[in-house]
């Protein structure tokens, strides 16, 4: 059976075959950006979690500032062990954008230095002392107490004024990290000093070593201070809080990254199924217009052949049908008029050879009757 490109059916099948199509590219795009964008969903969620995460690093280190507990140095190297896990799981799953990769090797070069910051925090803290007897402070408190109870039990009431201003510039820098006391501290050590020094020898030899470990342990403590940072910015405690912005900052940009990158995928989901729907639309209605003015070309046509074959034979067009199956029936209907032609034409025969023989008889029954 031959098949005809410009028949009714096939220009059907060609319309269904076009909306079918279409239907499946839409269905396709909506399937593969669904899953495009569950998976950046999953990266997200992800992400999410590392930053809580990470909230909850920074908690351990501030629990630990606050309260010089090492078992929130413990809890922060856990949690720490756990982030890299999960950080390299994640970047291993999105190995596929370039951008999000840089902030990831980023992420794991910035991380391990905020890590290795905290533990020097530690280390400078412990060796400081967790507690007023611990480290340089108990150290510092005990040459204190010891200087203290000399210079009272040698009953010098000035030298015990001036070590009382000294502790006063002392517990002033201790509250409020000023250098400013330092000085003033430094001040009183050396009239304090001079006044041992005034003393007979004997008991300037009692009194001194006791002093220079005050001052020794005193200055100690203030460099281990300084080391730390007298405030949020400066020291071991601004270096680390800067890196960790920076952790921080990688964090936010990668969650910009995943944000954008979601946005991308969203507009194309909305960009592909407007694109696949308006050419998908735009060929059935050129189909169907075609179709239509095809049909209603032929149709007239019909119409007209009809109304001629009233008055006249005449031939119709067959290649101005459009339609192959309008073809067909132009075809069955001028030879439809060709054989009633030839019908027209046999009975004009018939009846003049009627005629013929009716003539004939007459004459011959004229002839007979005379």
């Amino acid at each position: 059976m031959s098949i005809h490109l410009d028949s009714i059916k096939t220009r059907l099948v060609v319309i269904i075959i076009v909306c079918v199509f279409g239907m499946l590219l839409l269905v396709a795009s909506q399937i593969f950006y669904t899953q495009k964008l569950v998976d950046l969903n999953d990266k997200n969620k992800s992400l999410l979690r590392l930053g809580q995460d990470f909230l909850q690093l920074r908690r351990h280190e501030k629990d630990f500032l606050l309260r010089l507990d090492l078992a929130y140095v413990d809890k922060f190297n856990l949690q720490a062990e756990q982030f890299l896990r999960q950080l390299a799981l994640v970047q291993t799953t999105d190995e596929q954008s370039v951008l999000n990769q840089d902030i990831f090797h980023q992420l794991l070069d910035s991380f391990p230095l905020y890590q290795q910051q905290f533990t020097t925090l530690v280390q400078t803290r412990v060796a400081m002392g967790l507690n007023e007897n611990m480290g340089y402070q108990g150290e510092f408190r005990d040459a204190t107490h010891r200087l203290e109870a000399k210079i009272a039990n040698a009953d010098m009431l000035y030298m015990h004024q001036v070590l009382l201003q000294m502790r006063r510039a002392e517990k002033d820098f201790l509250l409020r990290k000023d250098m400013e006391y330092v000085d003033k501290e430094l001040g009183l050590y050396s009239t304090l000093r001079q006044s041992i020094e005034a003393l007979p020898p004997q008991v300037h030899a009692e009194f001194m070593p006791l002093l220079s470990q005050y001052q020794q342990h005193f200055m100690q403590l203030v460099d281990a201070y300084r080391q730390i940072g007298l405030d949020h910015d400066s020291g071991l405690q601004g270096r680390f809080r800067n890196q960790a912005h920076l952790v921080e900052q990688h964090f936010i940009n990668l969650d910009q990254q995943l944000q954008q990158q979601v946005d991308d995928a969203q507009r194309r989901v909305e960009i592909t199924s407007i694109m696949i729907m308006l050419v998908t639309s735009i060929i059935l209605i050129i189909l169907l217009v075609r179709s239509f003015l095809t049909l209603q070309r032929a149709f007239s046509n019909f119409v007209m052949f009809f109304y001629r074959c009233k008055r006249e034979y005449q031939h119709m067009d067959e290649k101005s049908m459009g339609f192959s199956e309008f073809k067909y029936l132009a075809t069955i209907a001028n030879e439809m008029i060709d054989s009633r032609r030839q019908m027209e034409r046999e009975l004009a025969a018939a009846q003049d050879e009627i005629k013929r023989l009716k003539k004939q008889y007459q004459s011959t029954t004229s002839e007979q009757s005379q």
